[in-house]
Parts: structure tokens; sequence; C-alpha cells
């Protein structure tokens, strides 16, 4: 993103922390933030919240106030790039969201699909008594 994407179309590239993680906590005392009555602050909601505050400061700072914003991630970052598409269409005008599942949450996918592709996977490679040694390797797990 930063070499290939923002060099191409002169685009800056942000990479927001989510609260709790790295340094980013609501409160100055790091174990403050951890009692257990603090913790509603971890949620998505928050998070999206934060993003939609970190566009508007940048773009205010930047005197950029029309500038498209799109959101990218993988897995959980994907995750939270497309419900944030979804739930802020004004903030964020697309988002690629890799290996994120989303629709896993509404009971429209399989949560065993990924297992069962790549176990079909090992035995098409490399046997059928190799895909039973697996199955049973990770059932033991």
């Amino acid at each position: 993103m930063t070499k290939t994407l923002a060099a191409k179309f002169k685009a800056a590239v942000l990479f927001g922390e989510h609260r709790y993680y790295g340094g980013s906590f609501p409160f100055n005392n790091e174990t403050k933030a951890f009692e257990k009555e603090n913790l509603r602050y971890i949620g998505v909601e928050q998070v999206f919240k934060d993003y939609v505050n970190l566009i508007a400061y940048f773009k205010e700072l930047h005197d950029m106030p029309d500038a498209p914003v799109y959101v990218m991630g993988g897995s959980y970052g994907g995750m939270l790039a497309a419900w944030a598409r979804m739930k802020y269409p004004t903030h964020f005008q697309g988002a690629l969201a890799a290996s994120a599942p989303i629709l896993w949450f509404t009971n429209k996918t399989d949560p065993n699909a990924y297992t069962k592709v790549a176990s079909q996977s090992i035995m098409d490679v490399s046997g059928k008594q190799c895909g039973e040694l697996q199955a049973r390797g990770f059932y033991d797990l």
C-alpha cells in the first residue's frame, strides 16, 4: 500500500491503531484501562468512531475535505474495513476486505468450510491416507 498504491495514486496512507493495542489507551494509566468497567471502550463501535475522527482530523489538518477514503484490511482488519464502509458510507468511499469472514456472522457460511477445502486439497495432493492422518492429528490437538 505505501510503496505501490500510495505512490501511483499520490495518496496518503494512514494506519489506525485499535484502542487497547500498542500505545492506544483511553486512559493515562494502562492498568485502569483493563478494569472491568472500562472494557466497554474496546468495542467495534468505538473503533469506528475513532477511525471516523482520525480521518476527519487528518483531512482538516491537510486541507483536503473532499478527498475520498478507502479502507483496507485482512482478517479482523478486513471485517472492520467492510463494516466501516457499510456503516459509514459517507466517510469511507470504498473498502478492500481480504480474508474477512463477515458472512460467517450471519450463518450464511459454513464455519467448517475452510477446514473442508483444506482437507480436500491435502487429499488431492498427498492421498487419502495423508488426509485422514491430518484429520486425526487435528482432532487429537
